[in-house]
C-alpha cells in the first residue's frame, strides 16, 4: 500500500514516518501541493493525503483519476477549497479530520483578542523605536469587562466560549445551530443583528460557504459598537477586507486579528517563499499596529498535527481496505451544494 503525501511540512514527517512504520504503508512524501501534476505523478499511489489552503486544481483531480486513484483523505476539516463537482464526476472519494484539535484554535483566538485589546501592536511599534514612555503610556482593556460575540459554536466555537468565560467576559453567541452543552453558557441570539450593537469583540469560528463569503461587511460594522474589534480565526471570506479597512479607517473598529485573510490564495505562495506578499489589501492590513496578521496557523500545534496526520492516514487506510472511511464526506450530495 502505497500513499502519495502532498504539502508536507517538515513537522508532519516524523509523525508520518512513525505511522508508515507501524503499519507498513509506504510514503511517497511531496512539499508541495496539489497543482499541475500529471498522471504520472501519481502511479502506485492508491490514495491522496493532502493539506492546502490554496484551492484544490481541477486538473489534478482529473490526473489523480487518469492514475486511477480512488481516494483522496484531507489533513483538515475546511472543504471550501475542494473542487466537489470535479470529485463526484471522477468517482473519487473523499475524507476529511473533523476535529484535529479544537483547542488550538481557540487558544489562538482568544490570545489575538488579548494582544488587541493590550495594544501589542503599538506597544511593540514604541519598543522597537526605543520610544518606551509611549508603550508604558498605553491603556488596554480587561476581556472580564468586555461583551464577547461569538458566531458559531461548534468544536472550535464551544472551546473558545469556555476560555472567554475563563477570564469573566459574557458571551452572547449566534449559531444556527445552537450548542445544547452551551445553554446555561452563554445567551443565543436568532439573528445577527442582534449581535452586531451589543458586543466589544466578534470572533469568528463558522466555515466558509459561499452563503458565510463576507458575513460581515460595510452594513455589519455600520451596526457594530464603536470600537468594536474583530477575529477571524475561520475563513478568509467572511470578511469583507475593503470594508474592515474603511471601519479602521473610521475608527469605528479598533482593531482586528486576521489568521485567514480573504485573499490568501494570491499571498500563499509568496509566504511559502518568505517574500513580501504584493497584495496591496494586505499591506495595508499590515502596517497598521491595530492589526496582527498571522499566516494561517492558529491549528499550528503539536497535538493538532499529530492528530491530522494520524486521522487522516487512518481514513486513507480504511478507504483502500474496504472502499469506505470513518470520516468520509458526501461527495455527490456536496457536489450539488
Amino acid at each position: 500500500m502505497q500513499f502519495g503525501v502532498y504539502g508536507l511540512k517538515p513537522e508532519e514527517k516524523v509523525f508520518f514516518d512513525a505511522w508508515a512504520q507501524n503499519n507498513g504503508v509506504t510514503m511517497n512524501y511531496h512539499t508541495a501541493g496539489l497543482n499541475g501534476q500529471s498522471p504520472a505523478d501519481f502511479a502506485g499511489d492508491d490514495a491522496i493525503v493532502a493539506l492546502q489552503t490554496v484551492p484544490y486544481p481541477p486538473a489534478a483531480i482529473e490526473a489523480m483519476a487518469a492514475a486511477g486513484v480512488k481516494y483522496m483523505a484531507l489533513r483538515n476539516v475546511g472543504m471550501d477549497n475542494v473542487p466537489f463537482p470535479t470529485l463526484a464526476a471522477k468517482g473519487i472519494q473523499l475524507a476529511n479530520v473533523p476535529a484535529y484539535s479544537p483547542q488550538s484554535i481557540a487558544e489562538f483566538a482568544v490570545s489575538l483578542t488579548l494582544q488587541l485589546v493590550r495594544n501589542f501592536g503599538y506597544v511593540i511599534q514604541a519598543i522597537s523605536a526605543h520610544q518606551y514612555t509611549e508603550a508604558m503610556q498605553r491603556t488596554g482593556k480587561e476581556l472580564g469587562t468586555m461583551t464577547i460575540g461569538v458566531i458559531g459554536t461548534g468544536r472550535i466555537g464551544a472551546s473558545a466560549v469556555k476560555l472567554f468565560k475563563g477570564f469573566g467576559s459574557k458571551v452572547i453567541a449566534y449559531d444556527p445551530y445552537p450548542n445544547p452543552a452551551l445553554k446555561d453558557e452563554v445567551e443565543y441570539v436568532d439573528d445577527l443583528a442582534d449581535l452586531w450593537p451589543r458586543v466589544d469583540v466578534i470572533d469568528l469560528h463558522i466555515p466558509g460557504t459561499k452563503e458565510n463569503t463576507h458575513l460581515i461587511g460595510a452594513a455589519e460594522i455600520a451596526q457594530m459598537k464603536d470600537g468594536v474589534y474583530i477575529v477571524n480565526t475561520a475563513r478568509g471570506n467572511l470578511i469583507d477586507t475593503q470594508a474592515l479597512l474603511a471601519g479602521l479607517a473610521s475608527d469605528k473598529v479598533a482593531g482586528a486579528g486576521i489568521d485567514t485573510f480573504e485573499f490568501e490564495s494570491d499571498v500563499f505562495p509568496q509566504w511559502e517563499k518568505n517574500e513580501e506578499p504584493t497584495n496591496a489589501l494586505y499591506e495595508q492590513l499590515l502596517a497598521d499596529p491595530r492589526v496582527i496578521m498571522t499566516p494561517h496557523i492558529a491549528y499550528h500545534t503539536e497535538t493538532a498535527v499529530e492528530n491530522m496526520v494520524e486521522v487522516s492516514l487512518g481514513n486513507a487506510k480504511a478507504f483502500v481496505e474496504t472502499g469506505h472511511a470513518p470520516n468520509e464526506v458526501d461527495v455527490q450530495k456536496l457536489a450539488q451544494a
